[in-house]
This record gives structure tokens, sequence and C-alpha cells, in this order.
């Protein structure tokens, strides 16, 4: 993931004020103040309408498209031999664990929101003496081997970008996995798992995305109207005041603002689409910009 083109987002940002900036003070304050009364009530609705409009399509048909999915996933997982192969990796060993042994800690009391943590490490202790080490240790490794689990599965058929915001969450409260496990080890029917699945982790990252679709489909259409009324209704006059032009810059300053937000929820867009990892389009570059990443925060807060 590179982030040596950080200096590109500012750049992007300093020029599209500047071009607003040139343009407005073309048109003269008044035709410029039109403008920005469009643009900035293009991004009130947009704002107000996206969100309504992420729920409705969400509930209307992503949520059923992804519980499907998900489950598919879920039943090609075998969860108990995912934790087992975890931590023979994270401890280098040779594979002496035993899988009915761990299948027996996790269903002899398969009660929703029971921790298997301390049974486990019990366990693991047992077979490897004196090789685990620190019990806190352990359970964050046991934690983060969870969160990659659930993380692949939801990776495997659904955006790249769900799957690390799942991984984020388990990592922050562990203690999810205490509902969840139960759910993924039921024998004939884990469309539950899938169900808690879709509702806990992905449900948010899908409608942030249908909702920055939504908000730059209004932006462009409101703007687009906003540019043609303005346009044919009124007309720049022949001569205009120094006093007249200098104020239209100073509004493109505004007008550039409003662009960059669109700047940002399309960057915002690709980087959830783009899985993070594009060469221009993620987090690690934007963050290094000095004017770019308060807008595009702003951006990822609300939308």
């Amino acid at each position: 993931m590179g982030s040596q083109f950080w200096w590109f987002y500012d750049i992007i940002a300093a020029a599209a004020i500047l071009v607003m900036v040139f343009l407005s003070g073309r048109r003269g304050i008044f035709k410029s103040l039109l403008h920005f009364a469009g643009y900035f009530l293009a991004v009130i609705i947009a704002f107000s309408l996206s969100s309504s409009i992420a729920d409705g399509l969400y509930k209307g048909g992503v949520r059923n498209s992804n519980m499907k999915k998900i489950e598919k996933s879920v039943n090609s997982t075998d969860f108990i031999i995912e934790v087992k192969n975890h931590i023979e990796e994270e401890y280098n060993f040779s594979g002496e664990i035993d899988y009915e042994k761990m299948q027996e800690i996790y269903t002899e009391n398969n009660t929703f929101g029971y921790s298997f943590d301390k049974q486990i490490y019990q366990y693991i202790s047992s077979i490897y003496v004196n090789k685990i080490g620190n019990e806190n240790i352990f359970y964050e490794k046991l934690h983060n081997g969870y969160a990659k689990i659930i993380s692949d599965i939801i990776s495997e058929h659904l955006l790249v970008y769900a799957g690390e915001t799942a991984f984020r969450t388990l990592s922050d409260k562990p203690q999810q996995m205490n509902e969840l496990i139960p759910l993924l080890l039921e024998p004939e029917d884990r469309s539950g798992a899938a169900e808690y699945i879709t509702d806990k982790y992905t449900a948010k990252p899908y409608k942030s995305l249908i909702r920055l679709i939504s908000f730059l489909a209004i932006m462009v259409l409101v703007v687009a109207v906003t540019v043609f009324l303005t346009n044919t209704t009124f007309r720049t006059p022949g001569f205009q005041s120094l006093g007249s032009h200098i104020g239209g810059g100073l509004v493109g300053i505004l007008l550039g603002a409003v662009v960059v937000v669109f700047i940002a929820a399309c960057v915002r867009l690709n980087v959830i689409c783009g899985e993070n990892k594009m060469l221009f389009f993620n987090n690690e570059a934007i963050e290094k910009t000095y004017l770019f990443r308060h807008i595009y925060d702003f951006i990822a807060s609300n939308l």
C-alpha cells in the first residue's frame, strides 16, 4: 500500500479551489452567489436524503443478499480447525492440538455469551507446558485469530472493507465472539450465525457504501440543475465592477470547498471499494495530507 503520493490530494484540493475562484471571479459576485446557493443546497439535500435511501436499499435487498453469501462462507468454514491452525501458527507448534478436544471445549457449554478463553488456555497449556507464556498475551492472540476468521468469512464473497471493519470491531470487542461461537458451531443450521455477522459487521459498511453513492448522485443532479437554471435565467452583465469580480472570487473559495467535499466523497468511495490498498486511494496516504484529510475525515465520519 503506497503513501508516497499523499501530496496529490492536497494539490487536487488546492487546484479545485483555485479553479472555482477564477471562474467565480469572471462571473461576478451575483451569479457566483447563485451558484454557491445551489451547491450548498446540493450538499444539504444529499446529506438529508442519502441516509434514508441507504437504509431503504439495504433493507430492501442488500441485507438478504449479503446474508446468503455469508451463510455460504460460514457453512464452508470449520471454525475449530481455523482456531487450531491459528494457535499452531502463532506459537509455531507441530500440530499436537487435538480437534476432538477443542470441539468438546467449545460444545460442552454452548450457552449464549459464555467465554471459552480460560478452558482453551488451560488445554493448550497442558499440551505445551512452559511454552505458552503469559495468559493475557495468549488471550490477545486467540482473540486476534477469532477476528481474522470472521474477517475472512466476510471477505470471501463481500467487500474486503467490510471484513476489515469486522476485524477492527472484534479486536476492540472480543467478547462478542462469546455470542457468535455457539451459532458458528450449530451442526445443522448456521443461518443464525450468518444473520448475526450480517447485522453486526456488514450493515454499517454497506450502508456507508450505498449512502456515498446516493450522496454523489444527488449532488451531481442538484448542481447540474442549479448551473442550468442559473445560466439560462441570469445572464452575466457585459460590464462588472472590480468589486464584483473580487467578491465573486471570494465566493469561489466557498464553491471550491464544496467541490473538495465532492472529491473527498469520491475518494472515500474508492477507498471502500478498492480495499484500502490502491496506490492513491488508501487511508495511509490521506492521513499524511495537510488540508484534504480534514474534509475526508468529515465525510468518513458522517457518511
